[in-house]
């Protein structure tokens, strides 16, 4: 069969669907991603087909989609380069089956303008009535934001609206813009750590993290000494530069009994930090599966594809978000007892001090780190992800 992936150019979307991808492949499927160049290698490597996007656009900084106006307005801007200039390729080269993620407006209306089997990817939580009202105060800044900006809100609607019209299509409402809801859509989580989760009907199946080799480095982690703890630290690739930070976090390892692994991804180097403490190794980028192996405590950002590769493992989390998505995932965390949220805007080397041995000293935070991660493994991961899909190709 012949299936085409529709995503979105960033790694935290992306990872979770190249497993999908490679066992595909695996299982001699054909596999064409479209995407941009920067990821072509990485989508190679699955051993599908690479395509770049064959239209242009400006290219957009992940940093300003940190609230649902930019969010919206990116979405539909992609949509209306990508659904004209895609939607006649496609529909000559025959696809069997269309699988896009959850952000992606474009693939949910190119796939209804060739008409065949669809396929939503969830990378985040899922999203429904009931869990919007729960998340009220982390949703009210964007609230708020459409309040105080009326005009930009009908434009929004009324583009939203326009364009389905124009390709002949009667538009649901506007909040599906975030969701792109399919016959079938896939979540990568489990049932028991998405809130609501019974709620959902059947068209959405929790099949938890999509865990593969990734072909990542082989870190060394008697490096840094033997039977000492493992803390892992990545803030993800998007909202990951602030050096004071990672300062403040330097600070409250250093000359402690614990091994420290610090990604801080593109934006800033390992010099920036002067004299790197004895204990710790600082890179651009680590092999981050391989280190949660081995870890007693993830510092992370929060990014749902962060939380269940760190859950899989079984390994509590220590969350500093910086956008809405991540406060309501990490106090989702902080709510099964899986770890604890950082809710100050400025981290304060004290108490964050005292959070890291809290989690590090009561058992409950790794008991329930473990149910989680039962659940997850239970879920069914990529074996049940394929069975879901094939399902829908008969």
């Amino acid at each position: 069969m012949r299936f085409i992936f529709l995503t979105v150019p960033a790694y935290g979307h992306l990872n979770p669907i190249l497993g999908i991808v490679r066992e595909l492949v695996r299982l001699r499927h054909k596999a064409v991603v479209y995407n941009t160049q920067e990821f072509a290698e990485k989508i190679k490597k699955t051993g599908a087909e690479f395509r770049v996007v064959p239209f242009h656009f400006n290219k957009v900084d992940l940093r300003l989609l940190n609230n649902a106006a930019n969010m919206a307005e990116t979405s539909l801007y992609i949509t209306r380069l990508a659904v004209p200039a895609l939607a006649e390729i496609l529909q000559k080269e025959k696809f069997d089956c269309l699988i896009h993620d959850s952000f992606s407006l474009w693939g949910k209306l190119i796939s209804r303008k060739i008409r065949i089997p669809t396929v939503s990817l969830v990378t985040s939580m899922a999203i429904n009535t009931k869990v919007m009202l729960s998340n009220l105060k982390y949703l009210l800044p964007d609230y708020l934001q459409f309040l105080r900006q009326p005009k930009r809100m009908i434009k929004l609607v009324r583009d939203y609206r326009l364009f389905y019209k124009q390709i002949g299509m009667d538009p649901p409402l506007i909040h599906d813009i975030f969701i792109n809801e399919e016959k079938l859509n896939i979540v990568f989580t489990s049932k028991y750590f998405q809130p609501f989760g019974n709620s959902f009907n059947s068209n959405y199946k929790f099949v938890g993290p999509i865990i593969y080799d990734r072909g990542e480095e082989i870190i060394d982690s008697n490096r840094l000494g033997k039977n000492k703890p493992i803390v892992y630290v990545a803030l993800g690739t998007v909202y990951n530069d602030c050096l004071e930070t990672y300062k403040t976090i330097i600070d409250t390892f250093v000359n402690t009994p614990y091994r420290v692994y610090v990604s801080i991804g593109s934006y800033l180097k390992p010099s920036d930090f002067g004299k790197i403490p004895d204990n710790f190794v600082i890179k651009n980028y680590l092999p981050q599966l391989s280190l949660l192996k081995k870890a007693q405590l993830f510092i992370s950002h929060g990014g749902m594809n962060s939380i269940n590769e760190s859950l899989f493992f079984g390994v509590p989390l220590l969350i500093i978000p910086f956008i809405q998505e991540q406060r309501i995932n990490a106090a989702r965390v902080e709510k099964l007892g899986a770890g604890i949220y950082y809710k100050r805007k400025q981290i304060n080397r004290e108490e964050l001090t005292n959070m890291v041995d809290k989690v590090l000293t009561t058992e409950s935070y790794k008991k329930n780190a473990e149910k989680i991660r039962t659940a997850l493994v239970q879920a069914g991961g990529i074996r049940a992800t394929i069975k879901y899909i094939l399902n829908i190709m008969n």
